[in-house]
């Protein structure tokens, strides 16, 4: 098991104890405590004995630890004699994480496949459990996750990995759709294309008011205008008629004579009437209605 103490012996004969054996060790752990010393066997021989002592780690899984003994000779050539183990270290996943094929980054259409790795021992016996960010149902099973991507496949992916002795969690790992950002620019520039056809609309309303107002007081400037002209006519007419000539009878001796005269169609000449020795003398009026003058005769 992982982080549990591991002891190593190794020994060699020495035949000839006065040039004893060396023992050395390959891949064992830096901080491996090595003791080694000559001792005497039961058959009253010697050997040298080496013993190694370390804590298992999930990085000495599957490594080969080998014991050389060294043989000092008068020849050119030590002799060697090798001796190796193999380390079987159990542990839960470790270094679990994500790769993505054929990238973080794709289009809609896309198929894409998720593998999730991990280093765990026993490592037939592992479950992966894929999760999405923000979505409490897990999404699939297996070492592999492979989908079609569309508009919502974007977001941060992880999967869990599971033993026997353990799980991790891997990091979070961004699937980035491509037409995401395409949508976000074409959602803006929908909004700003909205929000200016919504303002020239406003505009033109309110200049359509603006001009309607306008040609509304426009015509009833126009039409007090000409109202003024025709009252103005009238008083013009009434003054030009209603002088010292006309006055009231003062007694019931005077005679009043009625004149009509028709504004519809102007007149160049003045007209005059008789009655009576006396004249009515009518001055030329222009109007559009008929209105009825008088003018009192004085009999004397």
């Amino acid at each position: 098991m992982e982080n549990t103490t591991v002891n190593l012996s190794c020994s060699a004969e020495a035949p000839c104890p006065e040039q004893p054996p060396t023992i050395s060790w390959t891949n064992i752990p830096e901080s491996a405590n090595i003791t080694t010393y000559l001792r005497e066997n039961p058959d009253k021989t010697q050997s040298v004995f080496s013993h190694v002592t370390f804590k298992a780690s999930y990085m000495d899984h599957r490594k080969n630890i080998s014991c050389t003994a060294t043989y000092p000779r008068k020849t050119s050539e030590d002799l060697t004699v090798e001796t190796s183990v193999m380390l079987r270290v159990l542990f839960p996943p470790k270094e679990t994480h994500i790769t993505i094929t054929p990238s973080a980054s794709v289009s809609v259409g896309t198929n894409v496949t998720l593998t999730c790795k991990s280093k765990a021992s026993p490592s037939n016996e592992m479950n992966y459990t894929w999760y999405k960010h923000g979505e409490d149902n897990q999404l699939d099973l297996g070492e592999q996750l492979t989908f079609t991507v569309n508009s919502r496949s974007g977001g941060w992916y992880f999967c869990i990995t599971k033993n026997e002795h353990g799980f991790q969690n891997s990091n979070e790992i961004r699937l980035i759709v491509e037409e995401s950002t395409s949508l976000i620019i074409g959602c803006i520039v929908g909004v700003s294309a909205f929000l200016l056809i919504f303002l020239l609309i406003t505009l033109f309303l309110r200049a359509k008011r603006v001009k309607a107002s306008t040609i509304r007081e426009n015509d009833a400037s126009d039409q007090c205008q000409e109202k003024q002209v025709q009252i103005s006519s009238i008083y013009a007419n009434g003054a030009f008629v209603s002088g010292e000539e006309l006055e009231m009878p003062k007694d019931q001796n005077d005679i009043v004579h009625y004149g009509q005269i028709d504004f519809s169609t102007p007149q160049t000449k003045s007209t005059t009437v008789k009655s009576s020795g006396q004249e009515t003398i009518y001055a030329q009026v222009r109007g559009s209605e008929k209105v009825m003058v008088r003018r009192l005769v004085d009999q004397n």
